[in-house]
């Protein structure tokens, strides 16, 4: 039996438009789920800033273009914004979910049932205000990240991304170690893997702490001769990935999913990880890349990546496990339940009426 078509609202942050010109993680990740969505029939509203562009979706905005810095002020504007607009809306929503906690703390706002992936680790902040709101869903990014939250999360959906973006070409010979220079992110740890195996380094991100770029991860980049490229996005961002020889994962913190793995196995690249926080749920060991314990043992598969690998059946396992048709599909679950639950207490609501009237 063939199931009614569903209309669900998206509703991003306000500090980076729909997809990203650059970096934005949450944003990429609504834009992928907006146009897998709609390829399979939903029909998708989605609330963004107004410099956003998703073919085929309308896009709904208060701030007209991004609003960075983030702001808690101003993302609460948004947020309450979008959620009386949806309520508003005279064709209705079954679902509102959305991406930003401020908006669950207006979720009250809502006539529809609202789901909210989590995309940030553990804060005991954000947790009293999941409590405060039951009524709203959660949705972890991965088994590791919905462990730490001491909210109930009720479900899980990994993250994915449209392979066509991501293309397959001969590699290059260089490890790549792409994100925010960061303390968290390993950098100073992946530029001593890269030395230490003697393969050249490239680097693409942007220091996120100056005091720490400037002390420590500078020093090294100079010290070693490593080629550092700046921020990259799109195409040229896709291009790097794919002639590298591994990308290096060296986290030192349980990162709650880190989408550049699954950007590298889908250019068929193997990731070599520190085994913390979800990327043993990414990265099948010995076959996707290597999961770590110990900095020497990211070194010796530095030194042999491009012969231990095979990058072909890297990107077909990646195309089966990290698409956004995958990550969408597994999304429509949970909205069919929650539509199903509201229907459900609907009835309830109207047989309590008619026994009391």
């Amino acid at each position: 039996m063939s199931q009614e078509p569903l209309r669900v609202a998206l509703v991003s942050t306000p500090f980076v438009s729909v997809p990203p010109r650059g970096y934005g993680g949450t944003e990429l990740v609504v834009g992928e789920l907006a146009l897998a969505l709609r390829d399979r029939g939903v029909e998708v509203v989605v609330y963004a800033t107004g410099d956003s562009a998703l073919p085929g979706i309308e896009v709904r905005s208060y701030f007209q273009e991004a609003q960075w810095p983030p702001d808690r002020d101003i993302e609460r504007t948004h947020a309450a914004w979008a959620l009386r607009d949806a309520a508003r809306d005279p064709q209705g929503f079954d679902v509102v979910h959305v991406h930003s906690p401020c908006a669950v703390e207006v979720a009250r706002l809502s006539p529809y049932p609202v789901i909210c992936t989590l995309h940030h680790d553990a804060d005991p902040e954000l947790t009293d205000l999941y409590r405060r709101a039951p009524h709203v869903k959660l949705i972890g990014i991965s088994r590791s990240q919905a462990r730490h939250e001491r909210a109930k999360v009720s479900g899980v959906v990994l993250h994915g991304l449209d392979p066509s973006r991501f293309p397959q070409l001969p590699e290059q010979g260089y490890l790549l170690f792409l994100g925010r220079y960061d303390r968290v992110k390993g950098v100073t740890q992946a530029i001593e893997v890269a030395a230490r195996a003697n393969v050249p380094l490239v680097m693409a991100g942007k220091p996120h702490e100056g005091d720490y770029f400037e002390e420590e991860v500078k020093p090294l980049i100079e010290a070693h001769g490593i080629l550092d490229v700046g921020p990259v996005g799109g195409a040229q961002k896709a291009a790097l990935i794919a002639r590298a020889r591994a990308l290096l994962f060296p986290i030192q913190w349980e990162e709650p999913f880190g989408l550049v793995m699954i950007e590298a196995m889908l250019c068929g690249v193997p990731v070599l990880a520190t085994a913390r926080g979800a990327a043993p749920e990414v990265v099948e060991d010995g076959v996707t890349g290597v999961l770590c314990d110990d900095p020497n043992e990211l070194v010796a598969a530095a030194r042999i990546a491009d012969k231990l690998f095979d990058r072909t059946r890297i990107r077909q396992i990646a195309q089966r496990r990290w698409s956004s048709q995958r990550m969408a599909r597994d999304y429509l679950r949970f909205y069919r339940a929650a539509q199903t639950q509201r229907l459900l207490e609907t009835d309830v609501e109207e047989q309590d009426s008619a026994a009391g009237g």
